[in-house]
């Protein structure tokens, strides 16, 4: 019998999705998630959730967040406004002059909510936070982002249709008038859905500068006791690979989204895609923020709250298309 443990809940969920249809499996690699899937003499080879059916050149496109808004733009998609810059001085300079609080501030390249700071509300904290983002010494390409306050989606694209919606929300940690935030943290990690990045469906809250950030705004520190029911938010941005909660919303969003999201994959040319979007009820307008080439499907299987969403037979029923057996 075949040994399922990869180094990805997502990975064994397509493994397994493949097995169940009698798809012929072997593992190259369980360290990279790498598989060769063989049906009726097609074979295919996968790395976790990074499929053929994506052409390289989208991936490119995909992981660069400045080139995906300038194609998204072009094909009158509305996406949040962003500068490009390449030096704290450039970054300075163009936050001030289009007085752009508030704003987020992120890598160009990167995913999972690494470095991404949301909700900068002064050029002081603009400042703090720049030696975070520029490491290294040198030019590197950084997006200053208008701040969207609305609810943050994750719509998973397979093909030319929606396969499942993920609202995320932001870390945060709900008092019980007895323990402090650094404990409710603790507490909330040794949860048995919760692990380190990507070997659970939930992640663990980092105690960081970004958390510690988040509290200060606040007017909270760690040791800080919330009273019973109360919500500490603990992050501004909502990636589940940061500790945010998903919530299912396939069926609670509407139609023009869902649309939305495929139309997105499309100008990008992606057939299995994250596609983030997020939604200012205020305004009732949406907008693209980003693709990802390589999702993480497992947040769909064991949503937090909500209904599980079976996609990893989505994305094998997309890769053999003739048919299964």
């Amino acid at each position: 019998m075949l040994n399922n443990k990869l180094s990805t809940k997502s990975a064994e969920l397509i493994l397994e999705a493949a097995l169940e249809k009698g798809i012929k499996v072997k593992i190259i690699s369980r360290r990279l998630n790498l598989m060769k899937l063989t049906n009726n003499g097609k074979s295919v080879f996968i790395k976790g959730t990074s499929m053929p059916v994506n052409a390289q050149p989208s991936c490119f496109i995909a992981n660069n967040k400045f080139l995906t808004k300038l194609i998204l733009r072009s094909e009158k998609i509305s996406v949040p406004k962003s500068w490009l810059v390449r030096t704290p001085k450039e970054a300075k300079r163009q936050v001030l002059k289009k007085n752009l609080f508030p704003c987020v501030l992120k890598p160009a390249k990167g995913a999972h909510g690494n470095k991404v700071f949301a909700k900068i509300e002064s050029f002081e904290e603009f400042c703090e936070l720049l030696p975070l983002i520029f490491t290294r010494k040198g030019k590197k390409d950084v997006l200053i982002e208008e701040f969207i306050d609305g609810k943050d989606y994750r719509f998973l694209v397979v093909g030319n249709k929606v396969s499942a919606v993920m609202e995320r929300v932001p870390a945060c940690v709900i008092g019980n008038g007895k323990l402090t935030i650094r404990q409710l943290i603790s507490q909330f990690n040794k949860q048995p859905m919760v692990g380190k990045k990507y070997e659970k469906p939930m992640c663990k809250i980092k105690l960081n500068g970004e958390v510690k950030r988040t509290l200060k705004k606040q007017g909270r520190k760690l040791t800080y006791v919330p009273w019973n029911g109360e919500r500490v938010g603990l992050r501004q941005n909502a990636n589940i690979s940061t500790g945010g909660i998903g919530k299912d919303a396939t069926n609670e969003v509407n139609k023009d989204l869902k649309d939305l999201a495929v139309r997105a994959a499309e100008a990008i040319g992606m057939s299995i895609t994250g596609v983030d979007i997020l939604y200012d009820a205020l305004s009732d307008r949406a907008y693209v923020v980003e693709l990802n080439d390589c999702p993480g499907i497992d947040i769909h299987h064991y949503p937090v709250i909500g209904k599980p969403r079976d996609v990893a037979s989505d994305v094998i029923d997309l890769l053999f298309r003739e048919g299964i057996g």
